[in-house]
């Protein structure tokens, strides 16, 4: 290269280079030395917050510094996951966002980030399945009945869904794909109105999270044909799975994940990730997952990034084969 474009660079700068090294890492080491704000884009009280709270009260006792939750809901997750986006990435904003805001809702509308690019995934602590149920009066006893049922009356059938563009939602969109078989998709505005309408006998059959609808299925108000994990769960070890019943490789599930803004440094990023996953290694949190029905996970940075990219081209396929919009 011409020496003129790339000129020797001072004698100076080369001695100053290792005091400004050490000083970023001191820096780095230092962190935290004061509270930690972890954003939440839902209202409280929901899975999310609750895992996040959780997770707050690990750190702060392992890292001796406040860690705060601040609920920051609207726009589905967007607003929350935004602002921890836009935030400083120096380990003072970190936030508790979900599937629908990172991996669905950016390939239904414009988002002011980008879910693979903008943000510094930290942690996954579990992925939560979901449960194919059927009002207990169902004549469906079985994955088979349902399917032929669908194939007999084609059209004729509903699936209540808990709102558009919802992993319940694209579920059941899968499922018609899987099986080649079509039915009516009845939106609702969340689980609770959903589940109620179907253990009423309104809905014929709805997909949601193992979290809200087990506790109906234990209570004998729902009836639970399948599981859409990759294997039967250890708290629900009699509901096969969906990939057992003629769809290979079926699965789909919701989760929650810890972010940062991008550009977070790697040396915090790595002991956010080591404290979350001890946490999530002990026995009483492995077993509170897996009571409410959902998986544990031990995610690197680097394994929830690829997590990610996985869900955003998975979801990706049945968007577009569906043509699904947000209206």
């Amino acid at each position: 290269m011409p020496p003129a474009l790339f000129p020797p660079l001072p004698r100076r700068l080369f001695l100053a280079t290792p005091a400004l090294i050490a000083g970023g890492a001191a820096a780095q080491s230092a962190w935290p030395d004061r509270p930690v704000r972890v954003i939440v884009p839902f209202p409280p009280g929901g899975g999310t917050d609750v895992i996040a709270r959780i997770i707050a009260q690990h750190l702060q006792a392992s890292f001796g510094q406040p860690f705060t939750v601040e609920n920051r809901s609207g726009g589905s997750g967007i607003l929350g996951t935004e602002a921890v986006a836009r935030a400083a990435p120096d380990g003072y904003t970190l936030g508790m966002t979900a599937s629908g805001p990172l991996s669905v809702l950016p390939q239904l509308m414009q988002v002011p980030y980008d879910p693979v690019g903008g943000l510094t995934h930290i942690a996954i602590p579990s992925y939560t399945p979901l449960l194919l149920v059927v009002p207990v009066h169902s004549p469906a006893r079985n994955l088979a009945d349902l399917l032929a049922r669908l194939r007999r009356e084609p059209g004729r059938v509903n699936a209540c869904n808990i709102g558009v563009g919802s992993p319940s939602h694209l579920a059941a969109e899968m499922f018609a794909r899987a099986f080649d078989v079509s039915f009516e998709q009845i939106p609702h505005r969340g689980s609770a109105p959903a589940l109620t309408d179907t253990v009423a006998g309104t809905c014929d059959f709805l997909f949601d999270s193992t979290a809200s609808s087990s506790p109906l299925v234990r209570q004998g108000q729902l009836r639970a044909l399948a599981v859409t994990a990759p294997q039967r769960l250890p708290a629900l070890p009699e509901i096969p799975t969906v990939a057992e019943q003629g769809a290979p490789g079926f699965a789909a599930s919701t989760w929650s994940g810890l972010v940062g803004p991008a550009g977070l440094p790697p040396a915090i990023t790595r002991r956010i990730n080591q404290e979350v996953r001890a946490l999530i290694a002990t026995p009483a949190q492995q077993q509170r997952i897996r009571d409410q029905g959902g998986v544990p996970l031990d995610l690197t940075p680097e394994g929830f990034t690829d997590f990610l990219r996985q869900e955003i081209e998975t979801w990706g396929r049945v968007i577009r084969a569906g043509n699904i919009r947000l209206t």
